[in-house]
């Protein structure tokens, strides 16, 4: 049995067909296990889809309150140094609930190792609107579409942190093999980075969401590749 095998059992997932938290996991278990990291490893869950992990994802692990990831993170690093902490949460508790923590974390330029699954809705609890959420995406928040002059435009991340002096902040996408493996690419470079004390260090990764967006997964995936990453581009930003 290989180490992602022991961290992970599929047998007991309790995710939605298609759901990309999974592979984002996968993800991390394979970059963890690449630099012998596993058992050094705790993770910090947020609440909604992202608790589901606890039950068969296989790290020691704490549950923080919604949008509470990051100064939770904070405290469990001060009393475990030694250890990685891995900051894991969706984007409603990243960038709505808990945008004051992720902001004002990223202005001390805490040394954080941060995961954001960008779905561009809140999964849990019925799909409702999101700051990810796209101009027009009907929602049961948004019946009519997404109204830019009541709600906005879609949060980017590499904007509010683009005065910044943070450790590494990427995008990624889900949704084809060539994704991934980027998605991979871009986890290994932040660990490093956190690895290095660089300081305020995430990977913001575009998920499907067949669920609540009606779709088969297959059409969640096309979903990103045709209209989310217009808007939210991949690559590096620090």
């Amino acid at each position: 049995m290989t180490e992602v095998e022991k961290r992970i059992n599929i047998n007991k997932n309790m995710l939605c067909p298609g759901c990309g938290h999974m592979i984002a996991m996968r993800l991390i278990t394979e970059v963890l296990d690449e630099k012998k990291l596993c058992d050094k490893t705790i993770i910090c869950l947020d609440v909604a889809c992202c608790s589901l992990l606890i039950e068969f994802v296989y790290y020691d692990t704490l549950m923080a309150a919604h949008g509470r990831v990051l100064p939770t993170s904070t405290g469990i690093k001060s009393v475990r140094p030694e250890n990685i902490v891995l900051s894991y949460m969706g984007d409603g508790a990243a960038y709505s609930i808990g945008l004051n923590e992720t902001m004002h974390s990223a202005i001390r330029n805490e040394n954080i190792f941060a995961v954001v699954i960008n779905n561009g809705l809140f999964a849990m609890t019925g799909g409702q609107a999101s700051p990810t959420t796209l101009i027009g995406q009907k929602t049961p928040t948004t019946i009519y579409g997404k109204d830019e002059k009541k709600s906005g435009k879609p949060f980017l991340i590499e904007d509010a942190l683009s005065g910044l002096d943070i450790g590494f902040l990427a995008r990624a996408s889900l949704a084809t093999k060539e994704d991934i493996d980027f998605a991979k690419k871009m986890l290994s470079e932040s660990l490093d980075n956190y690895l290095s004390k660089k300081g305020f260090c995430m990977v913001e990764l575009l998920s499907p969401c067949p669920t609540n967006l009606h779709l088969s997964p297959a059409d969640a995936n096309k979903r990103i590749k045709d209209e989310v990453e217009k808007i939210y581009k991949v690559g590096r930003f620090k």
